[in-house]
């Protein structure tokens, strides 16, 4: 069971499911949502809703065939305009930082970013608040990654990235994600960084560098938290 979904719903302002293809298959029938686990009065059959091919299916609640509202609009809608296509960061009373081109726009609390723009992702991971916060990564933009993400309090977090979940303190991240930001920006490609090889180092200088900035990521090597810092160090981050 997840909350995630019904934080990010109620961040969103509860929006109505607006595809009649979609919300047809609303009832008063209550039942426990596959989801979250909330009882609701209004519920839809999982499988006529969203398929029976639903990602990591097999991961949800157990004796139940029933999806709420809110987990319905998370999860469902066609590209650009749903949930699974975008990395998101909720945490109330943060600003939106919403990439221009998401579906969703002026949700405080809120925001649908992408590679291009990580820095919020980034802030959340470094220096989380103390209240809930929930932050999902999408890779692909094929797979429902948000019905797995954690709700999270304070620094210690696990964040769902596509089909993992990656447990880290905020201290053990910005060793990681600096010590990864060093490498890049000396010109190590990011596989090299994942393996601890010293690729494209060409001066003893550059070689007690790499050794310094390498061993910071001792035990992080081929990670999923190394490799959720790497996905944020893009050309536009290293500038």
């Amino acid at each position: 069971m997840s909350e995630a979904t019904r934080l990010v719903y109620d961040l969103a302002g509860c929006p109505p499911i607006t595809a009649a293809s979609t919300a047809k298959h609303l009832q008063d029938h209550p039942g426990v949502c596959a989801i979250c686990g909330h009882d609701e009065p209004i519920t839809a059959d999982f499988d006529k809703a969203l398929g029976k091919n639903f990602s990591d299916r097999s991961l949800l609640e157990g004796g139940t065939s029933r999806v709420c509202p809110a987990c319905l609009w998370c999860c469902s809608g066609k590209p650009p305009a749903t949930l699974r296509m975008w990395t998101i960061v909720a945490a109330p009373g943060t600003a939106c930082q919403t990439h221009e081109k998401a579906f969703l726009q002026d949700t405080p609390g809120l925001s649908l970013i992408n590679r291009a723009n990580p820095q919020p992702l980034v802030d959340i991971l470094s220096d989380p608040p103390e209240g809930p916060w929930v932050a999902s990564v999408a890779l692909s933009g094929q797979k429902h990654v948000l019905p797995y993400a954690r709700v999270n309090h304070g620094r210690t977090w696990v964040v769902r990235v596509e089909d993992t979940q990656v447990s880290a303190t905020s201290d053990e991240w910005a060793t990681v994600r600096d010590a990864a930001m060093g490498l890049r920006r000396m010109g190590v490609p990011a596989e090299a960084v994942r393996e601890g090889r010293p690729a494209f180092i060409k001066t003893s200088e550059q070689l007690a560098a790499w050794r310094g900035l390498d061993r910071q990521l001792s035990g992080w090597h081929r990670s999923p938290l190394l490799d959720l810092a790497l996905w944020t160090v893009t050309k536009g981050t290293m500038q």
